[in-house]
């Protein structure tokens, strides 16, 4: 069931669907295919540390040989790229999705994979049994939820006791936020008065808006540590770690000079590691 105040959320992501536009990519052309290609390029970028190299995607966050033959939930499926790792390590697959176009365009991707489950849910009411599920996923998620914490608490609801969940949520620090969000589009660009110094409403209008011409997501949170751990604290174990990729450094004013040669690249992302823009989140009930 979709409640009332996730319906604009859900009409934001249906008409702009999480696939990445721009970088080059012309996503009004592209054939399905190449939108999977292309998503899962953008993941497999040396600029990120969310894997090595050959290895699955995000799999220095998710154990995957761990996953054979359980229940595995995404929230916030988009494209499939992380359904198609859980079905690559033999997961039976379930995917809940706001987004009436992703799903669309999901279902065909896995028309032909039997352990594949896609469905338009909401988060904050998940079609699941209590303790029905071993592992669940929301990459890039949560934050954009009407009730964040009353997901959160569906998450535990559904999972089985030990059962594990991993979220990528946006933090509230580092340069790519004081930077590029508050300083040179809040300040600079005048972000900030056209929006009544609501720094809220601001972040938001700014976040995930991938045209000039285009709105920011209409809600995009982004926690300080306290904050999260507060809004996970029915979890038995919690890990929180930093991440980002190398362009969050790369793109301040001195990112012009070579950095990664000024700095090295192990400097490099030892800063992401302390200062990214992610919170890559660990949890067990």
């Amino acid at each position: 069931m979709i409640k009332p105040e996730e319906k604009g959320i859900q009409r934001f992501w249906t008409e702009r669907p999480m696939i990445h536009p721009g970088y080059g990519f012309d996503v009004e052309s592209a054939t399905p295919e190449e939108i999977f290609a292309h998503v899962e390029r953008l993941f497999r970028d040396k600029g990120h540390l969310f894997q090595k190299a050959g290895e699955p995607l995000l799999s220095r966050f998710i154990d995957y040989p761990s996953l054979k033959g359980k229940r595995v939930l995404e929230i916030g499926y988009g494209s499939g790229w992380l359904l198609n790792e859980f079905v690559k390590a033999g997961a039976n697959v379930y995917g809940i999705e706001l987004s009436e176009s992703v799903y669309r365009l999901s279902v065909y991707r896995f028309r032909n994979q039997p352990n594949v489950q896609l469905q338009v849910a909401s988060a904050e009411n998940m079609p699941f049994p209590d303790g029905y599920l071993d592992f669940v996923a929301a990459y890039g998620v949560i934050h954009h939820a009407a009730d964040d914490q009353n997901c959160f608490d569906e998450v535990y609801r559904v999972l089985k006791p030990t059962g594990k969940a991993f979220f990528m949520l946006y933090r509230r620090g580092g340069p790519k936020y004081w930077w590029r969000k508050i300083f040179r589009k809040g300040i600079l660009g005048g972000g900030l008065i056209r929006h009544g110094f609501n720094l809220e409403k601001f972040i938001y209008s700014v976040t995930d808006a991938y045209q000039e011409d285009s709105p920011g997501a209409p809600i995009s949170r982004h926690y300080r540590r306290g904050e999260l751990l507060a809004k996970l604290k029915k979890f038995s174990r919690i890990k929180l770690q930093v991440s980002g990729n190398a362009g969050e450094w790369r793109n301040l004013p001195f990112g012009r000079l070579p950095l990664s040669n000024l700095l090295g690249d192990r400097i490099l992302w030892r800063l992401v590691e302390v200062s990214g823009a992610y919170w890559m989140v660990n949890v067990e009930k």
